[in-house]
């Protein structure tokens, strides 16, 4: 299951930085399901390609600054776009960590949990946090 794991994070990681929508929905489970629970959408099937081909200023490229998947078996791997760090986990779930830059220019983080099934991406539920300075009473602690 690693393997099929870490396999399938890369093909996802590089759909996106090509834009590459054929082939990112291609890696989506027939059944796939996306929550966001911060605006309760539940995105079904191939709508979330249309709201990815949809993206305001695009998605890929430099905007997808960093991504991780934490997943079992330490590893390290890169690719064109992202950065993929250690990882870490078990069984069908993985977490994928991106910094992108969204199209105003702030940065945001987005943490996906992701299930799979038969080989492909089958449910995710992301979150998103824009970058924030750190607070000034912790300073003298960090």
């Amino acid at each position: 299951m690693a393997e099929v794991r870490r396999e399938l994070f890369e093909k996802i990681v590089d759909a996106m930085s090509r834009q590459d929508w054929n082939a990112l929905e291609a890696l989506h489970h027939p059944d796939y399901v996306e929550e966001m629970p911060q605006s309760r959408e539940r995105i079904r099937g191939a709508n979330s390609r249309r709201i990815l081909e949809n993206y305001p200023g695009g998605i890929g490229g430099e905007g997808l600054a960093h991504a991780e998947m934490i997943a079992p078996e330490d590893r390290w791997a890169m690719s064109p776009t992202f950065t993929v760090v250690n990882t870490s986990g078990a069984s069908d779930m993985f977490t994928a960590i991106i910094r992108a830059r969204y199209p105003d220019g702030t940065h945001w983080y987005i943490v996906s949990i992701g299930r799979i099934k038969d080989g492909k991406l089958w449910r995710a539920t992301t979150f998103y946090a824009p970058e924030l300075p750190a607070p000034e009473w912790r300073k003298q602690w960090v």
